[in-house]
């Protein structure tokens, strides 16, 4: 069948290699892999799924993606991963830079059947995944995908039945109230402007006291604060990925005053801007 997915312009060329193989046996039947792969978007890229019947699983290694389905829109940055259940969504990449990520699709009637007790009928981003476990169990499942040998089938569909067990596992132990994943996705697509907390509750659809109860008891921290958060680290990778002046990153970060954001980055990484990019390229280095 010919796919129907859409994609941008400006997605090619960018590197892919995707893995798909589909033995007929009654192992692969119940819980199998539609692809596995690894690819590098340029920035700006985009993909629209208009519907999917697999749980898309996507790793990001370097840059950022973004992620928008059943009308909400969510961040995932580098380190991070997020897990799509079936339906419509739409992928596309950060504007300022290379997005290279992993990939994989996971499909079958235990699946479908079990994605409410799974805890997989919502977009789940997983944030800081660094799992040892999944590591092993995504390289091995490659090296197998890329064989494509009839005698290790059984040996794949055990893989992926505890990979998946391993998903769920992480996805319901990510879970958040409502109100507070709202607030998160508002902050981490909306760092470049001018925000503050009312905006966020707006956003929220909650109360600056509740808001500010589940930011404490759930991410140790304040709304403002996860806000500051979220820009400082931002500016952290366009000083590390692009050559924008100081000024321009300070804008592309929500704050207006140069030196005010100047202040604010010393105060979280004891450099300021212009001496942190410095450091990444001592004299002795540089051709």
């Amino acid at each position: 069948m010919k796919s129907s997915d859409r994609w941008s312009k400006n997605s090619f060329p960018h590197q892919k290699n995707i893995l798909q193989y589909f033995p007929l046996a009654p192992e692969s039947s119940y819980l199998w892999l539609q692809f596995i792969g690894k690819t590098i978007w340029q920035p700006g890229a985009m993909v629209y799924h208009p519907r999917t019947v697999y749980l898309d699983v996507e790793i990001v290694d370097e840059g950022e993606m973004f992620v928008q389905y059943g009308g909400e829109k969510f961040y995932i940055p580098a380190g991070a991963a997020v897990l799509i259940p079936p339906g419509e969504s739409k992928l596309s990449a950060g504007n300022k830079m290379r997005c290279r990520k992993r990939f994989l699709g996971i499909t079958g009637p235990i699946l479908a059947n079990n994605m409410v007790s799974l805890n997989l009928n919502k977009v789940t981003v997983l944030r800081e995944f660094h799992n040892e476990e999944f590591e092993e169990l995504y390289t091995e499942l490659y090296s197998l995908f890329e064989a494509k040998e009839s005698r290790n089938l059984r040996n794949c569909c055990a893989l992926i039945y505890k990979l998946l067990l391993l998903l769920s596992q992480c996805a319901g132990q990510q879970a958040y109230p409502p109100e507070l994943q709202r607030a998160i996705n508002f902050i981490n697509t909306n760092l470049s402007r001018q925000i503050d907390l009312g905006d966020i509750c707006r956003a929220a659809e909650c109360g600056k006291t509740k808001l500010q109860w589940l930011f404490k008891h759930r991410l140790g921290t304040t709304p403002v604060r996860f806000l500051i958060s979220g820009r400082i680290r931002y500016a952290v990778k366009l000083l590390e990925n692009t050559d924008y002046s100081i000024k321009e990153i300070a804008d592309r970060c929500g704050y207006a005053d140069p030196l005010y954001f100047s202040n604010t980055f010393l105060k979280y990484y004891g450099l300021s801007p212009r001496a942190y990019r410095k450091s990444l390229y001592p004299a002795a280095e540089k051709p």
